[in-house]
Formats: structure tokens, sequence, C-alpha cells
């Protein structure tokens, strides 16, 4: 079969190759050449790609293998089925697959049959996803994520060729979303990937989005839609990456990065599951870097508590930049000084905060407090001597211990405000929560781990149950069903 496919590309190109040649003397136009030859190209991998799949569905020893695999995970054959198939290139070829129901108890059961209950396992166990290949998820749903918008989304694959709605799109994205928050603290890891041994910084900051959340009661008369309230929230970010021995942000090594726009309790029951799975209690020098958020400093020591990690080994910081601006602010609060006067202060003031002097940098605030500046002047003194043993700058520098939280704020801006944060855009909690963990996996260089982990999930079933054809019994020539239409699961 494949000789064929070949054979009848190589005659098509042989009856073009005089064409392109004179388009290219006469008219200088590459870019048609290039599109029908691209086009050529694509036609050739959808045939021989569909080839192989009908060849595969069709195989008797495999579907055998496949109903005994089924069965492990209470799914029963029913029958073959032609389907639909997204292919890499975006083109869709049409294949008989064999399609089973999972066996539900007769309280659950609903008079309309099977529906919602099926899923064509082969084509799982081929890494396809809402019937579409792993390899046009990924090309989709990156886009997505990238894009602006939906819509824009679907103008740039239209113009590499590849046509899918904007609501296939949105499919597609919470297809993918969904798996991956399935395993979500693992899948983006390689397997057996560790920080023993090394340098780790844990930064931590909240962004802000736009949710989109259904008005209640009644729709008012005279309106054609009920409308939607569009509160803030505050998703919450954490980035884990490693150092090398100057201090710098070691490049063989990929940060990882998550959010989640769950509570802050939620987001460190999160950022533990991570850390247990790069075995943080063998890492060299952990160090947790934030501005100074109650939030964050209330629960980092319970978390080292429930992590059992060595005191010695374990460093805070808040942000000097984050610092520095508390104490601007402070010295604002006296209207009378000058411009020059203010400046030449607060160079003063940053000097003994560098140097982690703030019993120093107390006195000298307290001896500018004045008039009705002194109280707020003297309570926001309050936020240094709470950080103390976070601003000791000049010893962090000298013990190569990052002093800002520079990279945690750039995720914060890559992740959520470049896509999620744009003006006008307003999102479900669902796709929300889909689209912050996806960008962060895309982001941060572990996408092809996340997306190899994703296409395994049911591969690692099969290969952990010995299928074997022994006794193997046949199913009932009468077992049919009619169920075309049934939903693939996800």
């Amino acid at each position: 079969m494949f000789t064929e496919i070949l054979e009848e590309l190589v005659e098509k190109v042989k009856e073009k190759e005089s064409d392109w040649f004179d388009q290219l003397k006469e008219g200088f136009s590459l870019e048609e050449v290039e599109r029908e030859i691209l086009d050529m190209v694509n036609d050739l991998s959808s045939r021989l790609t569909g080839s192989l799949l009908e060849r595969v569905l069709a195989d008797r020893e495999l579907l055998k293998q496949v109903r005994l695999f089924g069965g492990k995970l209470a799914y029963r054959f029913v029958s073959y089925q032609e389907v639909t198939l997204r292919l890499a290139n975006g083109k869709s070829i049409k294949a008989r697959s064999p399609y089973f129901v999972k066996a539900q108890p007769k309280r659950g059961r609903k008079k309309r049959g099977p529906n919602g209950r099926g899923c064509h396992l082969l084509l799982e166990l081929l890494g396809f996803m809402g019937r579409c290949s792993m390899l046009f998820v990924s090309e989709v749903v990156q886009m997505a994520l990238l894009c602006p918008s939906f819509a824009v989304a679907h103008e740039v694959l239209s113009l590499r060729g590849i046509s899918v709605d904007v609501k296939t799109i949105r499919r597609l994205c919470g297809i993918l979303g969904e798996l991956g928050l399935e395993n979500r603290c693992s899948v983006s890891l390689k397997p057996g990937e560790s920080v023993a041994g090394k340098v780790v910084v844990i930064g931590i900051d909240g962004g802000r989005l736009r949710l989109r959340q259904k008005k209640r009661g009644r729709k008012a008369s005279g309106l054609e839609r009920q409308g939607y309230n569009t509160p803030w929230r505050e998703p919450k970010l954490f980035t884990i990456y490693v150092l090398d021995e100057q201090g710098c942000v070691a490049k063989s090594c990929h940060p990882l990065h998550d959010a989640t726009l769950g509570n802050a309790d939620e987001m460190f029951d999160l950022l533990g599951e991570y850390l247990r799975n790069l075995q943080i209690q063998k890492a060299r020098r952990v160090i947790f870097v934030g501005d100074g958020a109650p939030w964050i400093w209330d629960r980092v020591q319970l978390l080292l508590d429930d992590l059992s990690l060595d005191p010695e080994q374990v460093f805070q910081v808040v942000d000097y930049f984050h610092a520095a601006a508390h104490l601007w602010a402070l010295l604002e609060l006296r209207k009378d000084l000058t411009s020059e006067e203010r400046k030449r202060v607060y160079k003063q003031w940053k000097s003994l905060l560098w140097n982690g002097d703030i019993p120093g940098l107390k006195a000298a605030v307290t001896h500018m407090a004045r008039g009705r500046a002194r109280k707020k002047m003297l309570k926001g003194m309050g936020y240094f001597e709470t950080h103390a043993s976070r601003m000791q700058y000049q010893s962090f520098k000298s013990n190569n211990i990052p002093q800002g939280s520079g990279c945690v704020e750039s995720a914060i801006r890559r992740v959520i405000n470049l896509r999620l944060k744009a003006p006008g855009t307003f999102w479900t909690p669902a796709m929300a929560e889909y689209f912050l963990f996806l960008r962060s996996q895309l982001l941060c260089g572990r996408w092809l781990v996340f997306m190899t982990n994703v296409a395994r999930r049911t591969r690692g079933k099969w290969s952990g149950i010995q299928v074997t054809t022994d006794n193997f019994v046949p199913a009932p020539k009468h077992c049919t069903s009619n169920h075309s239409n049934t939903k693939v699961a996800a």
C-alpha cells in the first residue's frame, strides 16, 4: 500500500515539475510553488498515516489483546465504528475503530443506553485525544496558549493550512487541561527527576485576572442575555529553579512553574506535592523568595515543618526592591521634605537596609518621624522588623543567595499577565485553571515532557497489565451497537 501511494506522488511531481520551473523562471512566485509542494507533502503524510492506522485498527490479534486490556479496566468490546480523525497536519481521515463501553451499576444506568460511557480504547493507546492525534492537539493548544484569543489562534492556524474552528480549539484546551490536572504534580517531571545535591530557589507571588460569573436571578425584561459579573481574582503562582555554583540560574535545568486559582492553603499544598516529587529533602540548599505578603510567609514555616527540612539548609528572602519601595513610601509621608532631601535620606536608608541593619534603620526612621506622619512612619517600620532575618542582603550576596524575586515576577508576567489578564478578557474558573497550568508548562520549557507523559497515561496501564491471549473467549457474533455518535471519553 505504501509503495502505491509513493508511486502516485512521484507521478504527480513529474507532471508538475516543468510547471513549477516555469512559474519560478517567469513570475518568481516561489511562495505559490512552495505552497503546492507543501500541500502534496501533507496529503502524502495523511494518506500514509491513514493507511497505517487502518491496518493497526483492523488487526485481529491486537484486538484480542486490547479486549483483555479493556476487561481489566471494566470495558467491554461492542463493535467497530467509523470515526473521523484529525492528524498532525490538520487533515481529516475516516477509520473504523473498535468501540468499548464501560460497565456501570444498574443504579447508574440511564434509559438512553451507553451514551457517554464509551471510548475508542485503541485510539487512546495510540495517543488520540477527542479523536485528534497528540501532535494535532499539541499544535492547536500551543497556538491557543500563545495567541491573545481563540479567534486569533483560529486565524493563525488557518494561515498555516490547519482548518479548525474556535469551538474545537476551546474543546481541545479543555481536554488537555483536564488530562494534565489529573496528575498535576508529576506530569511535568522527567522520569527520576530530582533536585538532590542542588541549590533550589522557590519563588512565590500572586497575579490578577477577571472571572466570568453568571448573574443570579431572572433575566431582566427586554434583554436577550442574562449578563455576567467580572470579579477580580488573584491566581497564586510559584516557580522552582536551580542555581549553579556561582549563584546564577542553571541553564541545564528547566525551571518549573505552576499557578492556581485556589486559595493560599491550596497553593501551598500543591507546592508541597511538587517538592516531595522532586525529593526536596535531598537538596543541598533551599531558598524561598517573595515579597512581604503575609499569606506567603505565614505558610512557609508550616510547609518546612511538613517537609521535615533541616533549618540549617533553608533560607528565606524578602525581595530587596519591594523592601526599598516600602522605604520610599515611608519617606513620602513627610510632605515637608524637598525632593533633594528625600533622595538623600532615601540613599542612607537603603544602605542600612542592604547591610541588614534593621535596628539602625529603625533609629533613622524614628528620627525622621515627625508631626502628623510620625504615627504612620513608626507603624510602617513594623514591616522591616517582622522580616529582619529575611533582609540580610549583603550576607545573602556573599553566599550566592538571590536578593530578589525577579524570576517569579517574570513568570507572573509571562504566564498570567500576557494572556489571562488581557483587557476585556474574562474567564470561567475551569478554563482559567487549565490555562494557568498549560501556559506554565509551555513557558518553562517542559511542554514536550508534559505531552509525552500525557500520551503515556493509558499506555502506562497497558504496560502494567500482563496481556495474554491464553484462554481467550471471543465475543458473541450478535454483539453489535448503533451508538456511532457516542462521544470519545477524554
